[in-house]
């Protein structure tokens, strides 16, 4: 039997049997199953390749006061999405193995496959992942400057009506004083003011 027909068996045969105790005490998790190979997952299940989900975990009832916890499942990672699915599955036995009761055994095998099969493609996973990130981030930054423009050019509107009311404000108050020029010039101020402060 091929190495990793041999691991993937493992996979397949020991998380199912230890799902359900780590689910009870963990957040949802789903049965994965793909190219003949099931495995547990707290993410949803990777790839295209026929793979189903069961949510398990926060329909359980939950564990008495005397159950024994077993090792914390660690986070999946956000790169995963960027592996492929035998590489995923791989990262995800690794990630679940000591929340699942795997022995150091068949956890190093599992380790030394990934390292073999996988190194390259998960150095490029992290990669895009981080790419992803900083676009992300960079969106979140240019929505962020372009709300603060906006007040900005609010401000200075607000501020800028303010003060031409005030000047308008002091030339009416010389109308009566005024000859046809001054009036005429009023009248610009002042249809310049509506229009650029309507609300005023």
């Amino acid at each position: 039997m091929p190495r990793f027909s041999y691991l993937a068996a493992l996979v397949g045969i020991v998380l199912p049997m230890l799902a359900l105790p780590a689910a009870a005490a963990g957040p949802t998790t789903y049965n994965c199953s793909g190219d003949g190979v099931s495995w547990v997952s707290t993410r949803p299940c990777p790839g295209a390749h026929n793979t189903e989900l069961r949510g398990m975990g926060n329909n359980q009832a939950p564990p008495s006061s005397g159950s024994t916890y077993g090792p914390a499942m660690a986070k999946a990672p956000e790169y995963l999405q960027y592996l492929s699915v035998e590489c995923a599955q791989l990262n995800d036995a690794i990630r679940t193995g000591p929340a699942r009761g795997l022995k150091s055994g068949p956890m190093d095998e599992l380790q030394g496959d990934y390292r073999k099969r996988c190194a390259e493609e998960d150095q490029r996973a992290r990669k895009r992942q981080r790419e992803a990130d900083d676009q992300q981030r960079d969106r979140r930054e240019d929505q962020q400057a372009a709300v603060k423009a906006e007040k900005m050019r609010a401000t200075t509107s607000s501020e800028q009506c303010y003060e031409m009311l005030r000047i308008l404000h002091g030339k009416r108050q010389r109308v009566a004083t005024m000859n046809d020029g001054e009036r005429a010039d009023l009248q610009r101020f002042e249809d310049n003011y509506k229009s650029r402060c309507p609300r005023g």
